[in-house]
């Protein structure tokens, strides 16, 4: 069985590495002399994660390194590894080939339904996103199929069904559709619009986004969570894996079926805290309300990673969130010195600890992308540095 890892550094030319021969464990690392495999990557530990298999198969295992081991996007102790999952270490992907093709999916090749299965082209912590035919329509469509660990779980189930019941109600240019959810068998299908890849994607490929590319995402999310805020709703999690483009170039924002709903007080109740570490805001991260400024904020340090090629703070999960918390922003006017100020200044404003201090909702924001892609071409910033920022305090009236 071929065995190999697809291995992308954040500065180097990408890889592939055979261990289906290869003597197990085999340990990945930055530092020649206690890793097989080595990554020249700054934020990877000397020994950061091993590989080895046991009767389940292929598994990985975080090694204490300093900023953990990530799968699919998820921080992971040991897990076991799949066809197609990707491996996050530092800034380093890696994605994992068992087989050769992606085939080996039990699933791939069948029709569930009136859906064809055909290719595997996402995994994630509930499921397995696959490249699909509607056959009576001729359509391609993607296609998530919860995974065998959440079927057994009638809680988790019902989860899937009403988060997809809740996407499927929403419908704007800036969203990923929902077409359909059903169950055929022991199966239960999400049915969606296929999609080409996400904003993450780009940027391990090519790297840093432009002002301009920036721009046009922020004005296609802002527009999206404009939307979710006339439909009382907080999406939690937005971050560069969930802005998605389409064939056409256009950004769309997914998973918005886990949103929760905004109350009478305007304020979304969280019974659990959702977000990812980097891009989750500081009143999100504390648990308790939160309202769609929260929203903004995750928006902001997403296009701060694009813009910048990094996110905002590095270290463990925990490290970042408290950075989150309590450390004030870099400044992105050294990080990417050719943006205009008005773009720095809207990115750091959408960044601002205090919620008060952000733009007071989407819609603003929206207004503030058009004005600033509508200005006239101006020359590159000088290396004159930059007066302090003046903070806009912003107080919020509730009716």
């Amino acid at each position: 069985m071929n065995f190999r890892l697809h291995i992308s550094p954040p500065e180097n030319p990408s890889s592939v590495v055979d261990l289906a021969e290869a003597s197990l464990p085999c340990v990945i690392g930055r530092d020649s002399e206690v890793a097989q495999i080595t990554i020249p990557d700054s934020q990877a530990s000397r020994a950061h994660c091993s590989i080895d298999r046991d009767d389940e198969g292929y598994m990985v295992e975080d090694m204490g390194s300093r900023n953990g081991t990530h799968l699919n996007g998820q921080p992971v102790t040991r897990a076991l590894l799949r066809h197609a999952d990707v491996l996050r270490i530092g800034r380093t992907h890696i994605t994992i080939e068992i087989g050769g093709t992606a085939a080996l999916d039990p699933l791939v090749g069948q029709r569930l339904g009136g859906f064809e299965l055909q290719e595997v082209i996402g995994r994630g912590r509930y499921g397995t996103v696959f490249r699909g035919l509607q056959v009576a329509l001729g359509r391609t469509v993607a296609i998530k199929v919860l995974a065998e660990e959440c079927r057994n779980q009638p809680d988790q189930v019902q989860a899937f069904l009403a988060e997809a019941r809740r996407a499927g109600r929403l419908n704007h240019p800036n969203l990923v559709q929902v077409h359909d959810v059903c169950q055929v068998g022991d199966n239960y299908l999400l049915i969606m619009e296929i999609m080409k890849g996400s904003a993450a994607d780009v940027l391990r490929a090519k790297g840093a986004f432009s002002e301009a590319e920036t721009l046009r995402l922020l004005q296609h999310m802002s527009r999206a969570l404009a939307y979710a805020e006339s439909q009382r709703l907080v999406h939690r999690d937005v971050k560069p894996d969930n802005i998605l483009i389409n064939s056409e170039g256009a950004y769309k924002l997914a998973d918005l079926g886990i949103a929760a709903p905004i109350t009478e007080d305007g304020q979304a109740h969280q019974e659990r805290i959702f977000g990812s570490p980097h891009y989750v805001a500081p009143e999100q991260a504390r648990g308790g309300s939160i309202d769609g400024r929260a929203d903004l904020y995750a928006l902001g340090a997403s296009a701060w990673h694009l813009l910048a090629g990094e996110p905002i703070y590095t270290g463990s999960n925990r490290q970042i969130v408290i950075a989150h918390l309590n450390t004030p922003l870099p400044d992105l006017a050294k990080l990417v010195p050719h943006l205009s100020d008005e773009t720095c200044d809207l990115v750091c404003e959408l960044l601002e600890k205090d919620p008060d201090d952000r733009p007071e909702n989407a819609d603003e924001v929206a207004k503030r992308v058009d004005e600033i892609i509508a200005m006239p071409p101006r020359a590159p910033r000088s290396n004159t540095p930059r007066p302090p920022r003046v903070r806009r305090r912003r107080r919020r009236y509730r009716s």
